[in-house]
């Protein structure tokens, strides 16, 4: 089913879609996916069989999210920006591909001198970003403005997403903004410590990163 609004987000930049409830005319429907169409239409994909839930157009529904996988996520996002950002400054490398899991995240850039050495550095930078407790938030500039500001993009290939004209970006005070649709926390010192697990080369240039968190509790609990 489709809403007007939702607070489901429906996947992209290698964040998996939200998953959840949603309470229509006093039934319950678990959401399995939620996928974003071309004309902009948030389609909830609701039943364990795929086949949805038959609804009344107009209808009010409440939704609710899986706080704690969607908390996850946030994590491992802001994570990867901090990892993307020190990646860039200090060697110069895009990203070519990302993959945000529950337990650990990938992501792989465009690097030519970088090697299993530079790993340590690295995950102490990243955790001193991180112990420095800055605060996370997002804005919109226009797409003229995002056309001018070539150090928004991250991305070896991919672009942004660009809607209604304008572009989503996530900053990171004093530190970082980049063009991002994706879902962050707050802070960074939500992030607990990072560890980077492995370090791949996947191609003379594409090297790949496996990081996760130890990411402390959260029982907020977030409806639509």
């Amino acid at each position: 089913m489709a809403l007007s609004e939702t607070v489901f987000y429906p996947g992209g930049g290698g964040q998996p879609s939200d998953t959840g409830l949603l309470e229509v005319l006093g039934l319950e429907h678990r959401v399995a996916e939620v996928r974003q169409d071309e004309r902009g239409h948030v389609w909830h994909r609701c039943g364990e069989d795929g086949r949805g839930a038959e609804v009344v157009v107009g209808a009010v529904a409440g939704g609710h999210l899986d706080w704690a996988r969607r908390y996850v996520f946030m994590c491992h996002h802001t994570l990867l920006h901090i990892v993307n950002a020190v990646v860039l400054t200090d060697y110069s490398g895009l990203i070519t591909g990302v993959q945000i899991g529950e337990e650990q995240s990938r992501i792989d850039f465009a690097l030519l001198e970088f090697g299993r050495g530079q790993i340590p550095g690295l995950e102490a930078r990243v955790n001193e970003v991180i112990a420095r407790g800055l605060p996370v938030d997002a804005c919109v500039i226009s797409e003229a403005e995002f056309h001018d500001r070539p150090d928004l993009v991250r991305t070896a290939s991919v672009a942004p997403p660009v809607e209604g004209g304008a572009v989503r970006v996530v900053r990171i005070a004093g530190f970082d903004a980049q063009a991002c649709g994706g879902t962050h926390v707050r802070n960074t010192c939500e992030l607990g410590e990072c560890r980077i697990l492995r370090f791949e080369n996947k191609g003379r240039q594409n090297k790949r990163l496996y990081v996760e968190l130890r990411v402390p509790p959260r029982h907020e609990e977030h409806q639509l």
